[in-house]
């Protein structure tokens, strides 16, 4: 039988004032009180007095967790508990602007930035074209106190991914990402990092480069130069067990310990629907239980959320998203062609999808891996590109892309001449998720795996590919 709960130093911990006692009090009581008369007293009441409120929540839930939480000593549990704080500390902060940090938003000229702004300056022009009145031109420098490098891009809205800089400690580059302008995975990502730097240190922060390379913001793996295998980027290593959430979880319960990441999927068919939307789901942080006993998450633009407020903001937005169409012809008095699609059952179609547990990384022998970002690569013209879709794909239904079904993903790489360094996971994806993208041209391609619980698609793989147009390079 598979080991479930809290363990310490080969101990199964229950609820028992005799183990809270003479184990737990030396990590969840700050050290500084290990002196007072109340951390000596046989009395479980007067110690707790002395706990911190949060560390005893998280214990809690270790201990009755269905997935195991082991331990060597109550300091390297006390260490797991100040990482787990150090990473909901991090997450209130950019959900409450102590953290410079927000969505990337084209409409009202918001562009993708970690530690400094490419741009000179950011204008936006009143009624123009998105992404018109920005001076898209790269600073004619990098300044000298940059730590991080934007992935390459197609124009200044597209792609709002980042690589730590590899003679920048990370410790150091943390301290220099204001403004963050991106999306929740790469908030969450830098969560966990700002959470490992502000609860165990420097030194261990920056011992993560060693073994696992550059950080990376805003994807979860990316592939090996060397081997060409999908490897996970040191933020990714922290979030430990990682595994799909049951979909008959009972909706409103605790699935998870405080400091814990959780991803809130929206229905499964938006990504499809709205291929260009921004609320395919919401990678978040457990933040733990209010006073009432209910459980509430965050990630960046959702602060301190109920599943159920979870659900109606994902709810509403996959109306808004799905059916552009239709709201763009009801709002101008016309006749919509075909009725919206909805949500039928929004309790069970937007729900979480996935969960991981919180600690920090062992480190692995040899050398880091040797993850390298992707570049932008167009080999056909546009219009070759137009004429290989119409022999191959479906006119979306909104004339301005394609789908392509069930096709080995090698033979569809093969025939628009993408390579495969150019892949990468889609931005706002779960950590769990499958899903490719790649952007060539003025063309952006997202690939989904035909078969369910795939997490590193091979290029033998069945694909469904949404392909469709975007703005073209600056």
């Amino acid at each position: 039988m598979a080991k479930s709960g809290l363990w310490v130093g080969g101990e199964a911990i229950s609820r028992g004032s005799a183990q809270f006692l003479s184990v737990l009090k030396y990590a969840v009581v700050p050290k500084a009180a290990w002196t007072e008369p109340a951390f000596k007293s046989d009395d479980m009441g007067q110690v707790i007095g002395l706990a911190d409120p949060l560390a005893v929540e998280i214990v809690g839930a270790m201990i009755n967790d269905h997935l195991a939480h082991e331990f060597n000593s109550p300091p390297d549990l006390a260490d797991n508990i100040a990482l787990r704080k150090g990473v909901i500390d991090a997450m209130k902060a950019i959900c409450d602007g102590d953290v410079d940090a927000d969505y990337v938003e084209a409409a009202v000229g918001v562009p993708p930035t970690l530690g400094y702004l490419e741009n000179l300056e950011v204008l936006w022009e009143p009624g123009a074209a998105t992404g018109k009145g920005v001076l898209a031109e790269p600073l004619p420098y990098t300044p000298p106190d940059a730590g991080w490098v934007r992935f390459p891009s197609n124009g200044p809205w597209d792609d709002p991914m980042f690589y730590q800089m590899a003679d920048v400690s990370l410790s150091s580059a943390l301290g220099a990402i204001y403004p963050f302008r991106g999306e929740c995975a790469g908030a969450l990502q830098l969560a966990v990092l700002l959470g490992c730097h502000s609860s165990l240190g420097a030194e261990k922060t920056d011992a993560l480069q060693a073994s696992f390379g550059s950080a990376y913001i805003g994807v979860w793996r990316m592939p090996d130069a060397t081997s060409g295998k999908a490897v996970f980027t040191a933020a990714s290593r922290f979030l430990t067990q990682l595994h799909d959430v049951a979909k008959d979880y009972e909706r409103g319960a605790v699935i998870a310990v405080p400091g814990d990441y959780i991803y809130f999927q929206n229905k499964d068919d938006y990504p499809t629907l709205a291929p260009t939307g921004g609320w395919r789901g919401e990678n978040c942080v457990y933040m733990g239980q209010d006073a009432l006993g209910a459980p509430h998450y965050s990630g960046m633009g959702l602060a301190w959320k109920s599943e159920f407020a979870l659900r109606m903001f994902l709810s509403n937005a996959y109306f808004n998203d799905c059916n552009a169409e239709y709201l763009h012809d009801r709002r101008d008095g016309l006749s919509p062609n075909q009725p919206p699609v909805i949500l039928e059952d929004p309790g069970a179609q937007v729900r979480f999808t996935a969960r991981a547990v919180m600690r920090y990384p062992e480190a692995e022998a040899g050398p880091a891996p040797d993850i390298q970002a992707p570049t932008l690569v167009q080999v056909l013209s546009d219009a070759e590109i137009s004429m290989r879709m119409e022999r191959l794909g479906v006119r979306m239904k909104d004339a301005k892309g394609y789908v392509i079904e069930d096709q080995p993903l090698g033979q569809i790489l093969n025939i628009f001449q993408i390579p495969q360094s150019v892949l990468r996971q889609p931005a706002k994806s779960a950590m769990n998720s499958p899903n490719l993208e790649a952007t060539f041209g003025g063309w952006k391609m997202t690939f989904q795996p035909r078969v369910q619980g795939i997490l590193h698609m091979t290029l033998d793989d069945l694909v469904d590919v949404t392909a469709y147009k975007i703005a073209p390079p600056s």
